[in-house]
């Protein structure tokens, strides 16, 4: 993953351990990130790297499916 560290700041920011974050950890099944924390991560991917990211689509991202997201931008 090219853009594993800025992601891992990105969501240690929205309150999630290291620890939690792998490849295949799912957003909402796995983080239980909540609708703020959504946002947050949507406009912070933005910001960061241009990109906009639809959280709110039927997929529940993993962190593997975002760093593609924003590979393909």
């Amino acid at each position: 993953m090219r853009n594993e560290a800025a992601l891992h700041e990105i969501l240690q920011g929205l309150g999630v351990a290291d620890e939690e974050i792998q490849a295949d950890t799912r957003l909402q099944a796995d983080l239980g990130l909540d609708s703020t924390e959504i946002t947050t991560l949507e406009l912070e991917l933005e910001r960061r790297f241009g990109v906009r990211i639809d959280l709110w689509s039927a997929t529940d991202f993993s962190v593997a499916d975002l760093d593609v997201l924003i590979e393909g931008r």
